[in-house]
């Protein structure tokens, strides 16, 4: 089975993520996630501090359901210390 590991979840990770499960439905795909909002878009906190968005979770275009729901595992606090790509691991 062909597997993927996508580190970081910024809007090019997810896109990254949902696309390859687009293009091969079998692809295992994880993202590691140093923190806890997948697709937050770090674009839009001067909307949040204006007040034009109220809420600053409304700031992430889909949620860690959408993106489990779409294929991808999501390992959410996690951080990439190291990566051997001879032990695949």
């Amino acid at each position: 089975m062909k597997q993927m590991l996508v580190i970081g979840g910024s809007d090019a990770g997810i896109s990254a993520a949902l696309r390859a499960t687009e293009i091969d439905p079998g692809v295992e795909v994880t993202i590691v996630l140093a923190d806890r909002y997948p697709n937050f878009s770090i674009c839009g906190l001067p909307f949040y501090l204006s007040g034009e968005i109220t809420d600053w979770r409304n700031l992430a275009h889909r949620t860690l359901t959408d993106i489990e729901f779409q294929g991808s595992t999501v390992l959410v606090d996690h951080v990439a210390g190291k990566i051997d790509p001879a032990a695949k691991g």
